[in-house]
């Protein structure tokens, strides 16, 4: 559910959402849970997993992860879904319903690579600046692996893998970092 469909709920638009007068929390992670018919683990194949963000990951570097959005529930695979980095998961709640939402960062498919059989990303930008929009949580599926395209160019020797989101141009969504993600993909 995006911003605009919390704005539709509401009544009014996102141009002219209504000042928020109630507290807004902050969180450090979500839980996803999916149903998951391959796993013989878990409850009759359900399972769950953690999307953090947080501005510092054990007292160091921050930890922004990445997600699943279901944008098209009719699509199959990653036809109908597209990725986002969550910056902020947050809720505040109008007229009495809570709304729990995320802060995110999307990723913009570009195609399929046939060397390496995954699906390649790039970031969304807007005058050299990531686009951020909010989401309702109930629109993030799962977490999601993101290699980057590394190039030709050497990293530098002190390059910390905590800027990889920041620093490449596109990214491999990984389908082989587990299977439930390889089924839910492809």
């Amino acid at each position: 559910m995006t911003l605009v469909c919390i704005a539709e709920q509401i009544g009014t638009y996102p141009d002219r959402i209504p000042p928020i007068k109630s507290k807004i929390s902050v969180f450090h992670l979500a839980v996803a849970t999916f149903f998951s018919p391959s796993d013989p683990s878990g409850v009759h194949g359900m399972r769950h997993e953690r999307i953090r963000s947080t501005s510092s990951w054990r007292g160091r570097e921050k930890q922004h992860d990445c997600a699943f959005v279901v944008e098209d529930d009719t699509k199959p695979g990653i036809a109908g879904m597209n990725i986002v980095r969550v910056i902020l998961f947050f809720s505040f709640e109008y007229d009495g319903v809570l709304y729990p939402c995320a802060l995110v960062e999307w990723f913009t498919k570009i195609g399929w690579d046939s060397v390496t059989g995954l699906w390649v990303v790039c970031p969304d930008t807007t005058r050299g600046k990531r686009d951020r929009t909010v989401l309702h949580i109930d629109s993030i599926l799962r977490g999601a692996h993101l290699i980057p395209v590394y190039g030709s160019e050497k990293l530098p020797l002190d390059f910390h893998y905590s800027y990889s989101l920041d620093s490449f141009e596109a990214y491999y969504v990984n389908k082989y970092i587990d299977h439930h993600t390889n089924e839910l993909i492809f």
